[in-house]
């Protein structure tokens, strides 16, 4: 008796759990990559903002910060940052831009 049903779906079974497979793998070499310079500035600048209340946090992020962070790493500091002072929206930021002097 012939199953093309069960041959088809054994082949995207297969092949759905290799594309997996392949973006797991890709996900953990670009996290172990280093940080980036654009990774630290945004981090700087958020803890630039940061309010005067959240010496903690501040603390916190300087003695965990070396200068050849792992992407995940400073993802995880830049986290923790916004936690305590949230991004703006979009609109915000682009008028804070056209309003620079």
């Amino acid at each position: 008796m012939e199953l093309p049903w069960l041959k088809s779906m054994i082949f995207w079974t297969i092949l759905i759990i290799v594309v997996l497979g392949i973006f797991q793998c890709t996900q953990r070499s670009e996290n172990n990559k280093q940080a980036s310079n654009q990774m630290y500035e945004r981090l700087y600048q958020c803890t630039k903002e940061l309010p005067i209340t959240q010496k903690t946090t501040l603390r916190t992020i300087q003695s965990q910060i070396h200068p050849q962070m792992k992407q995940q790493e400073l993802m995880t500091l830049i986290a923790s940052c916004r936690k305590v002072t949230p991004s703006q929206s979009a609109d915000a930021y682009v008028n804070a831009i056209k309003n620079l002097s």
